[in-house]
């Protein structure tokens, strides 16, 4: 049975900041990657900001940053399938 284990996050855009966070990835890269604007990632990543993170958004995470996929959406890592947070790679 493979193990799951649960790291406690909270809410989805939450995950997404410490994804963008631990990431060396810079905005520029980051815009052309996902073809959505630096500005917006800008403002996500920003507290004073406090607007919803949008579908397109998740999604354009979720496939520039694979391995963090499940992690992204649950809480949860499945290290045997290649699933991991931002912690287990030492982000953050």
């Amino acid at each position: 049975m493979d193990s799951v284990y649960i790291y406690g996050f909270g809410m989805i855009k939450d995950r997404v900041i410490t994804i963008l966070k631990s990431s060396s990835m810079r905005l520029p890269k980051l815009e052309e990657e996902t073809g959505i604007s630096r500005y917006t990632w800008a403002n996500l990543k920003n507290p004073a900001k406090s607007r919803e993170i949008k579908e397109e958004e998740i999604e354009a995470i979720a496939k520039v940053f694979p391995q963090f996929r499940w992690w992204m959406l649950t809480g949860e890592v499945m290290p045997e399938k290649g699933q991991i947070s931002p912690l287990d790679q030492g982000g953050v």
